[in-house]
């Protein structure tokens, strides 16, 4: 029997053999059968800022990579996959156009280069310094849990959540999709984003001029070789001010999603680890959450940036090598949470009954531990509504189609 809340996530560039060749893909659909696997959650625009599918929006992959035909791939696969009674959500990276050490010129990021996220960091002379994400040589920057190789746009800008909200406007439309699924919402990290743009708009939030920027928010240091962030008097509005835009954000795709007229489910893909999520901006929390986590924040109003109740499920990163907080804590772990099922009960504090949450798991985090995998499939099953895996590639290539059994007992 096929459950419907057991999702393996297919990435494109990972799972590009399996993309290109259709009788390989529709073989893995036809283990994910198997397994009771019973959602397919298809990459159809990743980092790149390219699509696998025919659209009016997007360019398509095949300009990025020439082994790409140029079909709609999408196409293809929502039909394979409702032919074996499986769900197809496609998954769009958001705020992602563009890879810093692969540039193409028709990568939004790279083709709108206002659109660049600009990184506050500090200069190898120690100055501070303000650059776009794509020149960052000799700058050091902090609070990201990404290696800047992505180009991110700005969160911000209209022009750039209009752009992002017409992809998912368009595939909504255009196509028999069980789900839609959104990655990345977020900033880059916390040093995004400090154009002379979103100074405007933040200095709009507050209704008042920000005297001295960016230090007013904050200003690195370097202390003993290690940078270090120095919080000013508006570093709390600050943060407030960036999970603002990302709630509108969602809430301005819900409304596409809506007013397309068509029964698709909206899902955001978030990491789980709360009490650290303010550095990329997001507060994916259920509205009225009053978040203890940030000691800098006004309680009343960042609990109104909180947007759990807005999406139809969320997909929590439980991305731990250990399974239980006892383990984690043996294992010296800094905290509880770092654990799959640790996160599972941050998330449950923080989102509630707000929304269907659904534990996520990186599969090469367990690389030859089998039996832990299996243990983590399960945990994320007591834990939360289902079971979300991060990806196909390592379960085809491990060839643990078995252990995703373990979920089913």
């Amino acid at each position: 029997m096929l459950n419907r809340d057991y999702y393996v996530w297919v990435e494109i560039e990972a799972n590009k053999k399996r993309i290109l060749d259709e009788k390989y893909f529709e073989k893995m659909m036809d283990k994910c059968v198997e397994a009771g696997i019973g959602s397919i959650i298809l990459a159809v625009k990743d980092t790149t800022g390219f699509g696998i599918y025919h659209s009016n929006v997007v360019p398509h992959y095949s300009i990025f990579d020439k082994d790409f035909q140029n079909i709609d791939y999408l196409e293809k696969y929502i039909k394979i996959a409702h032919s074996k009674g499986l769900k197809l959500h496609a998954a769009v990276d958001v705020f992602a156009e563009g890879r810093v050490k692969e540039k193409h010129e028709l990568s939004p990021g790279f083709k709108n280069p206002s659109w660049q996220s600009y990184m506050q960091g500090i200069g190898d002379d120690g100055k501070p310094a303000i650059r776009p994400i794509s020149d960052l040589k000799g700058i050091k920057t902090i609070g990201s849990i990404d290696d800047f190789s992505e180009v991110f746009v700005n969160p911000i800008k209209k022009e750039v959540r209009d752009y992002e909200t017409n992809i998912v406007k368009e595939l909504v439309e255009k196509y028999d999709l069980d789900g839609i699924v959104l990655d990345r919402v977020r900033f880059v990290g916390l040093g995004s984003d400090f154009s002379d743009y979103t100074r405007e708009k933040f200095e709009e939030f507050l209704g008042k001029t920000v005297e001295k920027w960016p230090e007013d928010v904050y200003k690195l240091v370097n202390k003993n070789g290690e940078i270090q962030a120095e919080y000013g008097a508006l570093f709390g509005k600050w943060v407030t001010f960036r999970a603002s835009y990302i709630k509108s954000f969602i809430l301005q795709v819900k409304d596409a999603i809506k007013t397309s007229g068509k029964n698709v489910e909206f899902l955001d893909y978030t990491g789980s680890w709360y009490p650290i999520y303010y550095l990329v901006g997001a507060n994916w929390a259920r509205e009225g959450y009053k978040a203890e986590e940030y000691p800098w924040v006004d309680k009343e109003e960042y609990a109104n940036t909180g947007y759990a109740q807005y999406i139809d499920k969320l997909l929590s990163g439980f991305y731990y090598e250990d399974v239980t907080i006892e383990e984690a804590l043996k294992n010296g772990k800094p905290a509880y949470w770092y654990s799959v099922e640790g996160s599972g009960d941050i998330v449950n504090k923080v989102v509630g009954d707000a929304v269907p949450y659904i534990g996520s798991l990186f599969v090469k985090q367990y690389e030859n531990n089998e039996d832990a995998f299996k243990r983590a499939v399960e945990m994320c099953f007591e834990k939360s509504k289902g079971c979300m895996i991060f990806d196909l590639c390592y379960i085809d290539g491990y060839n643990w189609w078995d252990a995703c059994k373990a979920g089913q007992k």
